[in-house]
């Protein structure tokens, strides 16, 4: 993703703002625009995805008789 495409989080005086890889609590306010400004600002860091990390194959359980 280039910089064109990433979102930019503008402050009230016209400045942009960093997003903290750690998150904040103003990001989780915005919603759906908040986590995918943090999701990438993760990524740019090279965080893992927690969601991905903790993902199992699922497997097909048998009874046994």
């Amino acid at each position: 993703m280039t910089t064109s495409d990433k979102t930019k989080l503008i402050s009230p005086e016209g400045e942009q703002m960093d997003i903290p890889p750690e998150g904040a609590l103003g990001l989780l306010a915005l919603g759906a625009v908040g986590l995918k400004i943090w999701r990438q600002a993760r990524k740019d860091v090279g965080e893992p995805s927690h969601w991905q990390e903790h993902k199992e194959p699922k497997t097909e359980k048998t009874k046994n008789d």
